[in-house]
């Protein structure tokens, strides 16, 4: 059985090590997510949101948003952050379904639409998040940006 549960900050250090599992080995070991503790997952839960996936009760997957300016300052957005699964899931639709609670999250608090960025070493995304309404938008700012790494490639979608 799977679903997809909301997360609180209580859930801080089940998301930090989720996310953890899920990011090693598949990016660069310079990306911002290794210097992620519960805690700063916990301010970034409380400030926005986020899901955690479970398959068959397991945590498998989550994703995370926090509340950002839109476009040229107006509005507001939502920064999508940290979607995966667990590469014994990956390739089976759960990123999408990660990604649409998050949406529906934000669209319950008013949100205007979405961004997002992409590590510039996992381009394949930028078809996925394509599939699913986001175009690219070369003036998305990030909350956490990587001074380490390229500037990532930024996408969004309006509600």
């Amino acid at each position: 059985m799977t679903a997809i549960r909301r997360a609180t900050p209580s859930d801080g250090f089940l998301v930090e090590g989720l996310t953890r599992r899920i990011w090693t080995g598949r990016v660069s070991a310079e990306s911002t997510v290794f210097g992620e503790t519960p805690e700063t997952v916990a301010v970034q839960i409380a400030k926005g949101g986020a899901v955690i996936l479970e398959i068959e009760g397991a945590p498998s997957g989550s994703g995370r948003w926090v509340a950002v300016p839109g476009p040229q300052g107006q509005g507001r957005w939502m920064e999508v952050k940290r979607i995966g699964v667990l590469p014994a899931f990956t390739g089976q639709g759960f990123g999408a379904l990660i990604l649409e609670a998050l949406e529906e999250m934000g669209r319950a608090q008013a949100m205007e639409g979405a961004q997002l960025a992409i590590r510039t070493d996992q381009p394949r995304l930028i078809d996925f998040y394509a599939r699913l309404g986001y175009v690219l938008a070369q003036d998305v700012e990030l909350t956490t940006p990587n001074p380490r790494s390229p500037p990532p490639i930024g996408m969004r979608k309006w509600f």
